[in-house]
């Protein structure tokens, strides 16, 4: 005779669920003793280490000896100023009313070299805008907003020089020279 288990079977419902129920009562300790005996004296000899803070030196005030030292405050160090605050500086000045040129409008950082061309002789720098129209630009052109004049161009170098005339810290008209490179 076979005897055909199924969960559908009203029978053996009830003698299912009280197995389960025994086995599932016998895994149940409600003692934790141990337990608790554990966590009591897991850390109880052992001691964090905590790092030293570290030694901060004395502050040490700075005292200002005129004799010594430059007048912050002198008339040489501040320079001469128009109506609106800005400087006028004093040295080799831009020409003010010379016609800016196309590449003036872009920070030099805005301007990328992407070659050089030798016409009739005379070498040329094609130049690159963050708008994406290229230029042509010579010895003698100006590039940038710090009044940059070409001064040479080398092409077996694939280099641009240019002088830039800025106003320095203290007021005064100066200049420097810039690179500029192809970025490969």
């Amino acid at each position: 005779m076979l005897y055909r288990f199924s969960l559908s079977n009203s029978r053996s419902r009830p003698l299912l669920i009280g197995a389960l129920s025994l086995v599932l009562a016998g895994c149940v300790d409600r003692d934790m003793s141990d337990l608790e005996g554990f966590v009591q004296t897991a850390h109880q000899n052992k001691k964090p280490e905590i790092e030293p803070l570290p030694e901060i030196p004395p502050f040490k005030a700075f005292v200002y000896q005129s004799e010594d030292e430059a007048d912050p405050f002198s008339q040489e160090n501040i320079g001469s100023r128009d109506q609106d605050g800005r400087s006028l500086g004093t040295g080799k000045r831009p020409d003010a009313d010379r016609r800016r040129q196309p590449l003036e409008k872009f920070p030099l950082d805005a301007l990328k070299m992407v070659g050089t061309i030798t016409k009739e002789g005379v070498p040329h720098v094609v130049v690159k805008t963050n708008e994406g129209g290229a230029v042509l630009a010579t010895i003698g052109n100006y590039m940038g907003q710090n009044d940059g004049k070409i001064q040479s161009i080398i092409p077996e170098e694939q280099r641009v020089v240019l002088e830039e005339t800025i106003l320095d810290p203290s007021g005064r008209w100066v200049t420097r020279n810039v690179e500029m490179t192809i970025d490969e």
